[in-house]
């Protein structure tokens, strides 16, 4: 489980951003220069999306964030602890560039953001979505 916090601050080269879109958050690595490298584009997971089509893109900020605001990841002592320096955050990430296999639940943009910077691929989001399943299942 993430202990630190999302915040509204300055962007660095490394850090982990996000922004809402619908009723879920895509997430990216900001590289600089006004670029980020994200598992694909925002897109509507309710629409008829090819998830094949869908490649790890290095690509202008304004693409990732669509005008909206974007929260930048604030690590607590712990994280911080385990997390690879920025440069090697960016490395990774910048390697993956053209790879593709996303799957929402198993493989997606968060998934892909937490391996570039723990070398280990998890997204919360999706574990809170299974806890919900399974809270509503015991009743």
């Amino acid at each position: 489980m993430k202990e630190g916090t999302w915040e509204l601050v300055d962007l660095y080269p490394g850090c982990h951003i996000r922004v809402k879109t619908n009723n879920f958050y895509h997430h990216a690595i900001y590289i600089g220069d006004g670029e980020v490298v994200q598992f694909g584009l925002p897109f509507d997971p309710y629409n008829n999306t090819n998830y094949k089509d869908i490649k790890v893109i290095r690509s202008p900020l304004k693409d990732f964030s669509k005008s909206m605001f974007i929260e930048v990841y604030v690590y607590s002592k712990k994280e911080l602890k385990k997390k690879k320096k920025d440069s090697e955050i960016i490395k990774t990430a910048l390697s993956m560039v053209g790879e593709g296999g996303y799957d929402i639940l198993k493989n997606n943009c968060e998934h892909f953001v937490n391996y570039c910077i723990f070398g280990k691929a998890e997204s919360h989001q999706v574990d809170e979505i299974y806890k919900e399943v399974e809270e509503k299942l015991k009743r």
